[in-house]
């Protein structure tokens, strides 16, 4: 007894007083600490929580790894409370199963009585059960031995968290008060819950009354357009109604309780990188970012020329003055189609030179093109099976194939207008992800593309084979026409009621009557009748 007396001279503690308050006081040995607490990120850490703090030497080892922490103390012991206070602790309540902590904390770390360690745990796992971590030294026999129905409901707890368990010896024997009692080091990490707003779910049941179940993110493919603005319109709302509450609440929360014009909000709010919280200014943040996302989804931007999408992006803080709604959609659209398909017709036009006359200067690519005596001119081409174009995708540096973006968009352009052509405006463009796979594997000869085969040099040119001959001949029609390299009425009268000239010009274009025929019968799937037949844009519902 005057052993203990002694041990606990030195806190100021009556032994022989409060003898009862100390049977199950075990201070935590700091080589122990040091083993429990080795995966610790400390200055991750926020909240902390000693809920049997002793006489401190849990929040003394803490303090130790990182000054600048705050720890909230709980202990049940007068004396002890008082010697945590010494030290500057904050004693924030006595006992620990009657505490109900006011806000979250990132870890409880605990070394509690041994003979009643399953309530306390169960105690900061509830407390912990919407997320954090709990690390608690145990008597051992508390798990290996659950003959009450706490330490079962204990051991079925920690089995459905996932608990790391591991069990230490001698741990205490050479601590400041001796046990040979066999511990458990129960660690606990349970994941974060989200939160959900209140105000978003008032306002899902205010647009998704009628769609129990549906949430906010949930996009149909076939009515995203619907679907964004929907979400548009709860995403204004959600904003006004909290910056309406913040404005509510802020003179409950004035760092002073006094006014003066120095005082601000202990919690502040702000618009951007702006302390003016207008409603006005929120709305126009919320259209910026909806009429941003339209251009930037390809669902929507598939039919577009890069031109185009690249002219509307620069657009869109004009669209901050207009509201995100089907109605304004659907106007954009109206205006979209005009410039869109004098867009098309002049990207179709751009790869019918590019691939034709451009290089025909040099001897190298004067393979590209086929020439024939057109209309009203002894002058005009047309596109061949197999092309040859510039395209340096040989690295000097690396000493390996290397298809840089600029090679990639070349090829997306090529791609995107045979996709006009093809009457398929919107349809999904994989040669990046081809042009990647073939970069990786180092291949050069016959890469399979969507319309052509692509076969590249070191010398700095690239070989395209073409696969739809109908739908080269098409493009062949297209720039024939519009260059009036090909007779007006091409493949609009039978061949029988041409006249010598029209017939002396499609007789080197086609070859003769026969292949003129097949164009005239066929005429919807070799000539492009309507322009706007080139486009098609997503319906506004």
């Amino acid at each position: 007894m005057l052993q203990s007396q002694l041990e606990y001279a030195h806190w100021g503690v009556d032994w022989n007083k409060n003898m009862e308050n100390f049977i199950n006081f075990y201070p935590t040995p700091k080589e122990l600490l040091r083993k429990i607490t080795s995966t610790v990120q400390w200055w991750k850490l926020d909240g902390i929580l000693d809920p049997e703090a002793g006489k401190g030497d849990i929040a003394d080892y803490i303090k130790s790894e990182r000054s600048n922490l705050v720890i909230d103390c709980i202990e049940i012991n007068p004396e002890l409370q008082a010697t945590l206070k010494g030290k500057g602790y904050s004693v924030i309540h006595d006992d620990f199963l009657t505490f109900v902590p006011k806000y979250h904390y990132d870890l409880i770390i605990m070394n509690p009585p041994f003979d009643n360690g399953a309530t306390h745990l169960l105690k900061a796992l509830s407390i912990q059960k919407h997320g954090g971590r709990v690390i608690c030294i145990l008597n051992a026999e508390t798990l290996r031995n659950p003959y009450t129905n706490e330490r079962k409901v204990l051991v079925k707890e920690l089995e459905t968290l996932n608990a790391s368990i591991t069990y230490q010896k001698d741990e205490f024997k050479s601590a400041e008060r001796v046990t040979s009692v066999e511990i458990a080091i129960v660690d606990v990490e349970i994941p974060q819950e989200e939160k959900a707003s209140v105000i978003m779910e008032n306002l899902k049941q205010k647009y998704y009354h009628d769609e129990e179940g549906k949430d906010i993110t949930d996009l149909i493919d076939n009515d995203y357009l619907a679907a964004a603005v929907t979400r548009y319109n709860m995403e204004v709302d959600a904003g006004i109604q909290l910056i309406r509450e913040y404005k509510a609440l802020t003179p409950y929360i004035m760092s002073s309780m006094k006014t003066n014009p120095y005082t601000k909000p202990v919690l502040q709010m702000k618009l951007g990188e702006h302390d003016d919280l207008s409603e006005s200014k929120y709305v126009r943040h919320i259209r910026n970012k909806y009429w941003s996302a339209l251009f930037n989804d390809e669902r929507f931007t598939g039919p577009m020329t890069g031109d185009m999408c690249t002219s509307y992006r620069e657009k869109v803080n004009e669209l901050e003055q207009y509201d995100f709604s089907i109605a304004n959609i659907k106007e954009l659209q109206i205006q979209m189609c005009g410039s869109l398909v004098s867009g098309i017709e002049g990207s179709i036009m751009k790869l019918f030179n590019d691939l034709s006359f451009r290089y025909s200067w040099s001897s190298e690519y004067d393979s590209n093109i086929h020439y024939y005596n057109g209309w009203a001119t002894n002058k005009a081409w047309y596109v061949n099976k197999k092309v040859i174009l510039p395209a340096h995708a040989w690295s000097d540096i690396w000493k390996k194939m290397e298809y840089r973006y600029s090679i990639s968009e070349k090829f997306m352009d090529i791609e995107k207008a045979f996709n006009y052509l093809a009457g398929c405006p919107g349809a999904d463009i994989h040669l990046g992800r081809i042009l990647q796979v073939a970069e990786n594997n180092q291949q050069t000869k016959n890469i399979p593309c969507k319309y052509f085969d692509l076969t590249f040099y070191k010398k700095g040119t690239v070989h395209i084979t073409f696969k739809d001959m109908e739908l080269l001949k098409k493009l062949n029609i297209f720039g024939g026409k519009g260059k009036n390299m090909l007779p007006p009425r091409y493949g609009k009268v039978p061949y029988e009621d041409m006249t010598t000239e029209e017939k002396a010009v499609v007789n080197e274009f086609d070859g003769g009557a026969e292949e003129y025929m097949k164009v005239y019968l066929q005429r919807d799937k070799f000539i492009v009748q309507n322009p706007m037949d080139l486009l098609s844009l997503p319906e506004a519902v």
